[in-house]
């Protein structure tokens, strides 16, 4: 009989974010990239261009964060993980 022995749970990170005027895409450090509706986030779509742009990742990629709307969302939480 074999076994396999399971790695730990890596959480994703992210290495870059855009946002246009419908999408938010992330692109995810193991090579994915999530496109995500901007309504699903009201703040993000009532936002201007120029307050969508102003986005920075933070916490080792765990997070997207605007500076000019003081808002941010994990990237786990994208894809339906805890935030860690």
């Amino acid at each position: 009989m074999t076994s396999s022995v399971s790695s730990p749970i890596s959480h994703p990170t992210a290495v870059a974010a855009e946002v246009t005027d419908d999408r938010l895409r992330v692109m995810l450090a193991d090579g994915r990239e999530l496109l995500v509706p901007v309504e699903w986030f009201q703040w993000l779509a009532d936002a201007t261009p120029k307050q969508r742009q102003d986005l920075e990742i933070i916490e080792g990629g765990a997070a997207i964060w605007w500076e000019s709307l003081e808002d941010s969302l994990s990237v786990p939480g994208l894809l339906g993980l805890p935030h860690v």
